[in-house]
């Protein structure tokens, strides 16, 4: 079987504004604990169209998945709910700029990016989108 990976936000919606907090839980479904050997979380923003594509990252942790379980089973960490049991939470601030941008020629997304990487040397990776500021839609314009 191959793992899936869950994203939710706290928000019921994908919006948020600079400088407000994004949070929200990952999942893991289909995988054992014994299985992971570390996990990377992204909060980052990429470019789409013409030309080259850019990619800007706003937080990244690396969490080396044996030291967190460790660290929940000697106290030192919260334990999450439980049907959060095999994942974690995220939180930041979000930064004022690049917004979110859906042009005809270029976009801006952002996401949240988890990355489960597995003793057995596969990994899987999945991303949820959501949208910083509020830019008008691009409109055509004509000569």
């Amino acid at each position: 079987m191959t793992p899936t990976i869950i994203i939710q936000f706290d928000h019921p919606s994908h919006r948020a504004n600079p400088g407000e907090s994004l949070s929200g839980t990952y999942r893991f479904v289909d995988v054992e604990s014994s299985e992971i050997q570390r996990v990377e979380l992204s909060i980052l923003w990429y470019t789409e169209g013409k030309g080259d594509e850019d990619l800007g990252v706003h937080y990244f942790e690396l969490i080396p998945w044996e030291e967190r379980e460790q660290k929940m089973n000697g106290g030192l960490l919260p334990p999450l709910p439980d049907d959060h049991a095999l994942g974690g939470e995220f939180e930041t601030i979000l930064p004022q700029t690049p917004l979110s941008y859906y042009g005809k020629v270029l976009k801006i997304r952002w996401c949240v990016r988890v990355r489960l990487f597995l003793k057995s040397g596969r990994d899987v990776k999945t991303e949820r989108v959501f949208v910083l500021g509020s830019v008008p839609p691009a409109q055509a314009v004509l000569d």
